[in-house]
Order: C-alpha cells, then sequence, then structure tokens
C-alpha cells in the first residue's frame, strides 16, 4: 500500500515539474500579419503580432522577425522586446527599414514570439508564422513616362529574318511601344545602358499578333552562346513559351510550355529571378521553372525585342502589330 501512496506522489511531481514552462505561457498569440506585396529598397516593411495577456501582471515578450530567400536561406532579422499590460490586447507592430544596396527578388517572412531574448540559447518560442505568400523587392521601376538614355539604348541592326529599327520604338500614353509593321519581317529592340548583376528582372506586357515572330524579355552579353538567360513568348494567341540558358558556348537548358491563356489579348507579369546559385522563371507571380545549374555567372545587359527568327516561317503581318510594356522594374 505505501509503495502505490509513493507512486503516486511521484507522478503527481512529475507532471507539475513538465507543466510548467516560462511565466509567458499564458499569453495568447492571436494573430500575425506577414507583409505582402511589392517594395523597393529604403522602404519600410511592417509587421504585426497580435497578443493578449489575460494575466493580472505586465508580461514581457520578445519578437523576432525573419526574411530568407526562396531557397529558405536567412537574409536578415530584427529582434524587439515588448511589455504586455495586464488584461490588454496589444498589436505588436514589427518595423524592417529594406537596405539600400538590397538584391531584387522575391523572399518569405517568418514571425515569432519568443518569451525571453532568442539570443539566450535557454529562450522558447511561444508560436511561430511562417509566411506562404512573401514580398518581392526591386530597386527601381521604370514606367515609361520617358524613355531614359542614362538607362536604356536603343538597338539597331539585323536580328534573324528581321531587322531592328530605332524608329519602330516609341512611347504612346505611358507605354512602351514597339511596332511590328505590317507586310515586313522588322522589329525593334532596348537593352539596358549598363550591366546588371544578380537580382530580379520583371516586366508587364501586352504581346503583338504576330505569328512566327517573338517577344523576348532577356539578360545577354556577347558573345552568343555564352551568357544569356531567356524568356521568349510567341507572338499568338496559343500562349507557347520557351525559358533557355546559355553559357560555356553552348545551349545549357530549355524548357518550352504553355501559358494558360492568350498573351496578346491582355497584359501579363514576366519575371526572371536570377541567383547565384539558381536561375528561376514566374508568370503573374507563379513559379513555372527553375534551374541550379547551366547558366553565365556574371553581369548581362537587360533586354527587350519584337523579331521573326530563322527558325519560324516568317509571315508577314497584314496590319500593324505592337509589343506594349507597362513597366520594368529590376
Amino acid at each position: 500500500m505505501m509503495k502505490k501512496v509513493l507512486l503516486f506522489i511521484i507522478s503527481i511531481t512529475v507532471l507539475c515539474f513538465t507543466g510548467c514552462h516560462s511565466n509567458n505561457e499564458n499569453l495568447v498569440i492571436k494573430s500575425f500579419h506577414h507583409p505582402n506585396g511589392v517594395y523597393f529598397c529604403r522602404e519600410k516593411v511592417n509587421s504585426e503580432i497580435n497578443i493578449l495577456n489575460p494575466m493580472k501582471n505586465e508580461k514581457e515578450v520578445w519578437v523576432e522577425f525573419k526574411i530568407k530567400d526562396n531557397l529558405g536561406n536567412l537574409i536578415d532579422s530584427s529582434i524587439q522586446k515588448e511589455m504586455i499590460p495586464s488584461g490588454k490586447e496589444e498589436n505588436v507592430v514589427i518595423d524592417w527599414t529594406i537596405p539600400v544596396d538590397f538584391k531584387s527578388g522575391s523572399y518569405k517572412t517568418d514571425l515569432i514570439a519568443w518569451d525571453q531574448s532568442p539570443e539566450n540559447s535557454d529562450a522558447k518560442k511561444i508560436a511561430e508564422s511562417v509566411d506562404k505568400e512573401g514580398i518581392l523587392v526591386f530597386e527601381t521601376q521604370d514606367n515609361f513616362d520617358e524613355l531614359d538614355g542614362n538607362v536604356w539604348l536603343v538597338s539597331e541592326g539585323n536580328l534573324g529574318r528581321s531587322e531592328l529599327k530605332s524608329e519602330n520604338v516609341t512611347l504612346n500614353n505611358g507605354l512602351l511601344s514597339i511596332e511590328m509593321p505590317q507586310n515586313t519581317l522588322n522589329g525593334g529592340e532596348i537593352y539596358s545602358k549598363e550591366l546588371k548583376d544578380y537580382g530580379a528582372f520583371e516586366t508587364r506586357m501586352k504581346l503583338p499578333d504576330a505569328p512566327s515572330s517573338i517577344t523576348g524579355f532577356f539578360l545577354y552579353k556577347a558573345p552568343d552562346y555564352f551568357y544569356e538567360i531567356d524568356i521568349e513568348l510567341y507572338n499568338q494567341p496559343d500562349g507557347t513559351l520557351m525559358f533557355t540558358t546559355y553559357s560555356d558556348g553552348e545551349k545549357k537548358n530549355v524548357y518550352v510550355g504553355n501559358l494558360g491563356f492568350d498573351p496578346t489579348n491582355d497584359f501579363h507579369d514576366y519575371r526572371i529571378e536570377y541567383k547565384e546559385n539558381q536561375v528561376a522563371f514566374y508568370v503573374d507571380n507563379i513559379f513555372v521553372k527553375s534551374w541550379s545549374d547551366g547558366f553565365p555567372k556574371e553581369g548581362m545587359y537587360l533586354m527587350i525585342n519584337c523579331w521573326y527568327p530563322k527558325w519560324l516561317d516568317g509571315e508577314k503581318p497584314k496590319e500593324n502589330q505592337y509589343l506594349l510594356v507597362d513597366w520594368v522594374r529590376f
């Protein structure tokens, strides 16, 4: 009988010990609010954690903000201490300013509430939220209010079946317009004045309806087949697209797919994310394809063009057709 009583007392003691956590265990995390959408360098990013303190005493809580790249690598973080008044529900705001030299691209955020500073080895998480949507960060966006000669240059020359003419590149009501004139195989092209390093490059475009021609949004540097990362869109309603990378003098990767919509009917977003260990492609912010090797690893020019390649039939359009570009950001 004595053994049974003793065992019962020991059981209660163990249960009490394992159930007694930090003095913050009764804080209630009501909700997390992650930042979403598009941001630019120097801009402030706001996150919130809604915390309820139902206890009679003011309680301390530490909140942490983490930002990670699309491969899960930690890029930056911030930590702050908050005091939650007794019987109060508080929205704890976490501010993080994007550094001026931050690399453009897509990022995910984590929000964590701790019972003490997470720099302490015995700190315990009260709650954590990992964002699934993420944010996009860019350095700048060109809305083509003008064709800035310090940013863009216009090509003159031959490409495939086409003669690229500067006269086909104009601005129209805040849109960059590249004309594909009727009864010709001519086109047009712009390219960045400066080489572009790793980062994200995105544009919003409406394609011309000119079968047997393509629109390119890509990174390139001479010579051919050494430095190139392409989004190539067929200028036709069926939505055919192709992603390609070139390095070391040859084609390394190619993907042919379908957009699932008519790109000549409306504007859509197309993005390249170029990192040292990955190149990824997105359409309307939806991931499509990535490669972890087989692409160049040095600066290239950002380019946009409309032209008729020799590997397509070269059908001359019966009416003038136009590539319309709303904006480009990088």
